[in-house]
């Protein structure tokens, strides 16, 4: 058991770039668990396999240009398109929210937005899966992990793989 959940801990955590000799920062790794989260989600409501899955960053990028190899990236058969709204009020056409610090104070409209269009949410906003997101990353010392609130996502017509649950150090049912 520990095996397989190695192996998919090793698959997650996959380089987006080629391995380099330094140690990675914490968004080069947040950034590479962003883009498989893409790939253990469904969105049941997606109605085609053709149109791209838009993933949009709200607030201040504390990506930098991490992100940008993710754009035309496949997942699950679809073009990855990363982008920045103004705000998540408007449809956007995003299937992912990543919600940055500098949005905490909003965070109440911006995730009763993105449950209106039934987005996947994401940040490091602590505490984020306690109010109402669905993927939150966490520091437990020196390692990123992440959290997922498993109510919600399923309330919004979103699969999560059972393979991503079983990673993550809390799930909220």
């Amino acid at each position: 058991m520990f095996l397989w959940k190695y192996l998919v801990a090793l698959i997650l955590c996959a380089s987006l770039a080629p391995v380099h000799a330094s140690v990675r920062s914490e968004y080069e790794i947040k950034a590479a668990f962003f883009y498989n989260f893409t790939r253990f989600v469904n969105w049941t409501h997606l109605p085609d396999n053709e149109s791209p899955l838009r993933a949009c960053v709200i607030g201040d990028n504390p990506f930098g240009d991490l992100l940008e190899p993710l754009n035309g990236r496949k997942s699950q058969g679809r073009k990855l398109e990363i982008t920045g709204p103004d705000d998540v009020s408007a449809d956007h056409g995003c299937h992912v929210l990543f919600v940055s610090v500098s949005e905490a104070r909003n965070l109440s409209g911006i995730v009763g937005a993105a449950h209106e269009q039934k987005l996947l949410t994401i940040s490091d906003i602590p505490n984020f899966i306690d109010r109402g997101g669905i993927i939150g990353y966490i520091k437990q010392g020196n390692v990123i992990r992440f959290e997922i609130n498993l109510r919600v996502a399923n309330t919004l017509g979103l699969t999560i793989d059972s393979r991503l649950l079983e990673l993550a150090s809390r799930v909220i049912r």
